[in-house]
């Protein structure tokens, strides 16, 4: 049986940068490296062409590892910042309200591992840790 998969939006910016560690494809054609994706005229601008959405897909989805730059953290708290966080999985990108949102499709299990006890309500059980 296949491992379920979550989809968890990380972004909602007019620009995404991203990068690539592991070979990763879309529409079928590798792409690799630093990555920019801009809201441009109601669609997604990706190297030159526009589109309604974009999938990139891990070539092998148990070493795939991306990059997103700038994603907001400890938002509306006194810590708030941005910084570079790594994801396992594919990267999603949309269109939504005039801005773009990246989302991360992984397995729930990398997902479940990756939330941590200050994401959690002070009053969260023993087992949800």
């Amino acid at each position: 049986m296949n491992e379920p998969k979550v989809h968890v939006g990380i972004l909602f910016e007019p620009e995404i940068r991203f990068s690539f560690l592991t070979p990763y494809q879309v529409n079928g054609t590798g792409v690799a490296g630093i990555q920019t994706a801009a809201y441009e005229e109601g669609k997604i601008l990706w190297q030159g062409g526009l589109y309604d959405e974009l999938l990139f897909e891990p070539a092998d989805e148990a070493a795939s590892e991306f990059d997103l730059k700038d994603v907001t953290i400890g938002i509306n708290f006194h810590w708030e910042r941005k910084e570079y966080q790594r994801f396992p999985g594919a990267l999603k990108i949309i269109m939504e309200d005039g801005k773009l949102t990246g989302i991360n499709i992984t397995g729930v299990e990398d997902y479940l591992a990756s939330v941590i006890s200050s994401e959690m309500s002070a009053t969260a059980s023993l087992e949800l840790l």
